[in-house]
C-alpha cells in the first residue's frame, strides 16, 4: 500500500476518532491545500489553505452532530488517489440520519501532503475524473 494511500485512510481514521485539530490537518494537508466539498457550493470557492479546511471543519459541526466517513476502496490512479466509501450524518437541529455514497479525489505535494482534495457525491464522476468509467 502507498503511502499516498496509507495517509487517506489514516486521515479517515482520525476524523472518525475526533481528531480535527490544526495538529492533524498540518500533518495531512498541505499549507496551500484547495478542498472541494459540496459545501464549496454555498461559500461559492473551494476551502483554501489550513484555515479553510478549519471553516469546513466547523460548517460540518454547525450542521451535523454526526459525520463519519466510511472507506470501501482507496487506490492510486496516475497521480491522485480515489478513495471511495460513503458518509453517515446526523442532523444537530433535526436529527435525521444521512446515509449516503461519496467519493474523493487527492492530489499529494512533493512532501506527502494532499494539496488538492475533491468530493464528490457521485461516484461515477470520481471515476471519471481519474479517468476511469463511471
Amino acid at each position: 500500500m502507498s503511502q499516498d494511500v496509507q495517509t487517506m485512510y489514516a486521515l479517515v481514521e482520525r476524523w472518525n476518532a475526533g481528531e480535527r485539530g490544526l495538529d492533524v490537518v498540518a500533518e495531512y494537508c498541505d499549507p496551500t491545500i484547495e478542498y472541494e466539498s459540496p459545501f464549496s457550493s454555498v461559500v461559492g470557492e473551494p476551502y483554501r489553505g489550513h484555515e479553510g479546511i478549519e471553516q469546513w471543519t466547523h460548517d460540518i459541526d454547525e450542521q451535523f452532530a454526526e459525520w463519519r466517513w466510511s472507506l470501501e476502496d482507496v487506490r492510486e490512479v496516475g497521480d491522485a488517489v480515489i478513495a471511495i466509501g460513503g458518509v453517515h450524518g446526523r442532523g444537530r437541529a433535526s436529527g435525521v440520519v444521512l446515509e449516503f455514497p461519496s467519493a474523493a479525489v487527492a492530489y499529494f505535494g512533493t512532501d506527502r501532503r494532499i494539496t488538492r482534495l475533491r468530493i464528490y457525491l457521485d461516484v461515477s464522476e470520481a471515476l471519471k475524473a481519474v479517468g476511469l468509467e463511471g
